[in-house]
C-alpha cells in the first residue's frame, strides 16, 4: 500500500483536490470529514472544546485542532493500493512519518482568502478573526513543511494541473 498526505492552510484547495482525486479513481479522503478523527482541544486543559465561526482569534490561539493519530493509522491501514489523506492539524508532526510523500498545497494569500470567503463546504475561515489567526501562522507552517520535505504544489493554477502533478508524484516509485 502507498499512503500520501495533502496539507496546507485552510482555503488552498485540499477538499477540492480530494474530490477530483476520487473522481479519477484514487481513494482520497478529507480528515475533517471523518467523524471523530479531528477535534478542537484546549491546550491547557486537554479537553475537547466546541468551535463555531467567529469565535475569535484569542480562542483559536488557545485551542488546537488535533487528529487522533491511532484512529488515522487504523483508517489508512484498512486500504489496499493508494490512499490519500488531506487535512491540516496542530499535531501533524505525530503522523507525517506514516506517509510515503507529503504534498503542501499553496497559493497566493489573496487567493486562499477569497476561497475561504466563498466556500460552501466549511465555515472555518470565513470570519475575520479566523482569517487573522490563519494569517498569523501559515507562512511559518509552509516553511516548516518544506523543511520537512513536503512537495510544494501551486494551487494558483487550474485544478487539472494540480491534480495531474499530484498523480504524477503518486505514480513515481
Amino acid at each position: 500500500m502507498r499512503k500520501f498526505c495533502i496539507t496546507g492552510a485552510p482555503g488552498v484547495g485540499k477538499s477540492t483536490v480530494i474530490e477530483e482525486l476520487n473522481k479519477r479513481g484514487i481513494k482520497a479522503f478529507d480528515a475533517d470529514a471523518v467523524d471523530g478523527l479531528c477535534q478542537w482541544k484546549n491546550e491547557t486543559l486537554s479537553e475537547n472544546v466546541e468551535y463555531h465561526p467567529g469565535i475569535g482569534k484569542d480562542w483559536l490561539d488557545k485551542n488546537n485542532y488535533i487528529c487522533d493519530v491511532a484512529k488515522l493509522k487504523e483508517i489508512i491501514d484498512k486500504h489496499d493500493g493508494v490512499v490519500v489523506v488531506a487535512g491540516v492539524v496542530s499535531n501533524q508532526e505525530e503522523f507525517l512519518k506514516l506517509f510515503d510523500k507529503v504534498f503542501l498545497l499553496r497559493c497566493d494569500e489573496e487567493v486562499f482568502l477569497h476561497r475561504l470567503n466563498t466556500r460552501d463546504a466549511n465555515d472555518f475561515g470565513k470570519d475575520k478573526s479566523d482569517q487573522d489567526h490563519i494569517l498569523g501562522w501559515y507562512k511559518d507552517f509552509e516553511a516548516n513543511m518544506i523543511n520537512y520535505g513536503a512537495i510544494p504544489i501551486d494551487t494558483n493554477v487550474p485544478l487539472k494541473n494540480v491534480v495531474d502533478k499530484i498523480i504524477s508524484e503518486i505514480q513515481e516509485k
